[in-house]
């Protein structure tokens, strides 16, 4: 029925006992949530995939899925385009300046502390860092059964809730097993029998900062992925689900082409001794050191070519990126294409081929929407829309009263079936 991604079956045996992770279960439901009053949802995140990546290659999975589903024209992703402030927004539907996880890293001066792509070991479920309820702590506070299987963010208690099944991020978990991991848990006949699911791929987003979007290193991972696509809407064949399960594809951000020759030396433009470097590239988030702002801002106004510098007050309002106390001073946004960072750093490691995070209008940023199911229309192509207001289209499908957040369900109300 699907193309399978043959080369990953021999990983099936070894690796499907859910005992193999770290993650948890909380204590059972004294009464399981019927299926029957609504219809699951699957939530799935390729990091760092764009539409022209299927545009370019043979992916009959994809073009099957498109094909029976609705998908956007693309995605617009929140400000700044990286990969935990993007996937914390689509959980959430809140904006990054409301939810608080302004980039993968940074140091909050409240808690004297630093949120590093985990956030620091020891540390995985602390919510103190995560602003706003994300959509499967909104399932299991109205009597619904969620399992994350890593999602950013997915590992912290929220007000004390999880979800009833999460696992702990571990990037050497092979592809498949996430899959396999996940059907049982979708699985009707089975112990969890999840109403809402999600599943994260790391691949592509990782070629692309390797090899720059255009390589066909990426387009090698484009077709894994897409038979990865095949083998999972088999499995979804196989327990029975393929006319219940509504699935809905994203990615976080896009990727843009990087050179040598497009670098913006800021020791050249600053004194470092000066700032704390909140945030590097290609959203420089600098914290100038007390009665140090307007210098450090003039110099970097004086010199603004192949970047954009703004006193955090005066950031566009589009961004929505001003009113979180985690957001420092002064924000200088590079072109798309261009590298901010120092010349002994540059001298001693160059930088890398791909990278995202610039403004969430530019072309390059923007990224894939795709979903089928019953609740879907079938065949339909829509225009370009928000990744805030994934989260309002989520808790509709699931029946739930949505968490404060920023999105609009009319904004995503076309994209469902009548």
């Amino acid at each position: 029925m699907f193309s399978k991604p043959v080369k990953y079956l021999l990983f099936v045996g070894f690796f499907t006992s859910l005992s193999l992770f770290a993650g948890c279960d909380q204590a059972a439901k004294t009464e399981h949530y019927d299926i029957n009053e609504t219809n699951p949802v699957l939530l799935i995140s390729i990091d760092g995939f764009m539409n022209e990546y299927l545009d370019r290659n043979e992916t009959p999975n994809f073009d099957h899925f498109l094909e029976q589903g609705v998908h956007a024209e693309y995605l617009i992703p929140v400000f700044p385009t990286k990969t935990f402030p993007t996937h914390w927004s689509i959980a959430t539907g809140l904006y990054v300046e409301n939810h608080g996880i302004i980039s993968n890293s940074f140091y909050d001066y409240e808690l004297e502390a630093r949120f590093s792509f985990g956030p620091p070991d020891d540390t995985p479920n602390d919510e103190r860092w995560w602003g706003g309820e994300p959509i499967w702590i909104t399932a299991e506070n109205q009597g619904l059964t969620s399992a994350t299987f890593f999602w950013p963010g997915s590992e912290a208690t929220i007000d004390g809730v999880q979800s009833t099944k999460w696992v702990d991020y571990d990037g050497s978990v092979p592809d498949i097993t996430r899959i396999d991991s996940v059907m049982t848990w979708l699985d009707p006949a089975g112990d969890v029998r999840a109403d809402f699911a999600t599943l994260y791929f790391s691949f592509v987003d990782s070629r692309g900062h390797s090899y720059g979007p255009n390589s066909p290193e990426v387009d090698e991972a484009v077709k894994e992925m897409d038979e990865l696509l095949g083998y999972l809407l088999e499995g979804i064949y196989e327990i029975g689900l393929s006319d219940k399960l509504n699935i809905i594809l994203v990615s976080d951000h896009g990727m843009a082409e990087l050179s040598d020759e497009k670098v913006i030396f800021l020791d050249e433009i600053i004194n470092l001794e000066d700032v704390d470097m909140v945030d590097w590239s290609p959203v420089a988030m600098i914290k100038p050191d007390e009665g140090k702002t307007i210098e450090v801002y003039e110099a970097l106004k004086a010199n603004e070519e192949h970047y954009s510098v703004y006193l955090r007050e005066d950031l566009p309002e589009r961004f929505r990126f001003r009113d979180h106390y985690r957001i420092p001073e002064i924000i200088m946004i590079a072109d798309v294409g261009f590298t901010i960072t120092s010349r002994p750093f540059f001298e001693d490691r160059g930088i890398i081929a791909g990278n995202h995070g610039y403004d969430n209008r530019a072309p390059e940023m923007h990224t894939f929407f795709a979903a089928k199911g019953p609740d879907f229309k079938s065949g339909d192509v829509a225009p370009p829309l928000e990744s805030v207001h994934i989260y309002e289209l989520m808790a509709r499908i699931l029946n739930l009263e949505p968490a404060p957040n920023d999105g609009n369900f009319e904004e995503v109300n076309h994209l469902l079936s009548e």
